[in-house]
C-alpha cells in the first residue's frame, strides 16, 4: 500500500527512494519542484474539486513535517467512494494547482514546495495499487513514449496509468532512442504511438521522431501530449502527427478518434 517515508523530491522520483539529494543545489531542486507543481497542475478539471473535499486541509497536509496525515486523506477519500481517476485528479491535481497559487502569492516557501512535490510523486506511484483491475476493452492498444531526450516522464506516466484505468493496454517506453522505438513498433505492429514532450527545445526533436515513426509504420496514427502542447497549440501540425492534446481527458477522447479512425481505414 502507500508508503512515504522521505519527503524529499528527489527521493520521490528514484523508484527505489534513494537519491543524491546532495548532489543538486537548491535553485536546480526549485526548479524540478516547480516543473513538479506545474504539471500535476494539469491534471485537474476545469471545473475544480468537489465542495465536499477539503482541498486547503490536504495542501497544508502535505507540507507537514510528517506525510501521514495527507496519506491518511487519500485512504479515506479511496474508502468513502473515490476512484483512482478522482483521487489523482481531483486531490492531487487539484492540491498541486493550488500549491502553485499559493508559491505565486508567497504563501508557501521553497522548502514547502518540494516537499509537497515529492511526497505527490510518491502518492502518485503508490495510487497504482488502488486503480481497477486492468480489463482491455476490444483490441484498445497504444505505445506511449517519452520524446528521445526529453527528461520529465511524470507526464507521460501518469496518462499512461490512466488510460489503463479506461481500458487501453499501454506499452510505456522512457528514455528510449528513436531506433529502439521504430524497433519495437515494427516488432509488436503498434498502431497507435503517443509521444510525450514539454517544451519548444524539443520540437526539432519531436519532429524527427514523428518522421522517422511514419516511416517505421506507415499506417500508425500519432498522437502528441504534454505540456508543449499548451505552449505550440498547432504542434500536430507542424509536426505531421495526427493530433495533439493539451489534457488528459482530450488525450482519452483523441486516442478514441483515432482507435475508430483505424476500424474505419481497414473497412
Amino acid at each position: 500500500m502507500m508508503t512515504v517515508d522521505a519527503p524529499i523530491l528527489i527521493r520521490a522520483i528514484d523508484d527505489d527512494a534513494h537519491g543524491q539529494v546532495r548532489g543538486l543545489s537548491d535553485a536546480a531542486l526549485l526548479v524540478l519542484a516547480q516543473e513538479v507543481i506545474h504539471r500535476l497542475s494539469n491534471l485537474s478539471r476545469d471545473g475544480g474539486p468537489s465542495s465536499r473535499i477539503d482541498l486547503d486541509g490536504f495542501c497544508m497536509a502535505l507540507i507537514e513535517p510528517k506525510a501521514e496525515e495527507a496519506k491518511l486523506r487519500l485512504l479515506r477519500a479511496h474508502e468513502n467512494g473515490a476512484s483512482h481517476r478522482d483521487l489523482c485528479v481531483d486531490y492531487i491535481g487539484a492540491a498541486a494547482k493550488r500549491l502553485g497559487e499559493w508559491w505565486d502569492e508567497d504563501i508557501i516557501t521553497f522548502g514547502d514546495m518540494a516537499v509537497a512535490a515529492g511526497r505527490m510523486l510518491h502518492f502518485l506511484r503508490d495510487l497504482r495499487d488502488l486503480a481497477p483491475a486492468f480489463v482491455q476493452r476490444g483490441s484498445r492498444e497504444a505505445l506511449f513514449a517519452s520524446v528521445p531526450g526529453e527528461q520529465h516522464i511524470l507526464g507521460v506516466t501518469m496518462a499512461a496509468d490512466l488510460m489503463r484505468d479506461k481500458g487501453w493496454k499501454i506499452d510505456l517506453q522512457i528514455n528510449q532512442s528513436i531506433e529502439q522505438l521504430c524497433q519495437r513498433v515494427r516488432d509488436n505492429n503498434v498502431m497507435i504511438i503517443g509521444l510525450s514532450a514539454t517544451n519548444a527545445e524539443r520540437i526539432r526533436s519531436l519532429a524527427a521522431s514523428v518522421v522517422e515513426l511514419r516511416l517505421a509504420a506507415p499506417h500508425a496514427r500519432i498522437l502528441i501530449g504534454g505540456h508543449i502542447v499548451e505552449v505550440e497549440p498547432d504542434i500536430a501540425l507542424r509536426t505531421g502527427a495526427d493530433a495533439a492534446s493539451p489534457t488528459v481527458d482530450a488525450a482519452f477522447d483523441d486516442l478514441e478518434r483515432l482507435y475508430q479512425s483505424l476500424g474505419a481505414a481497414a473497412h
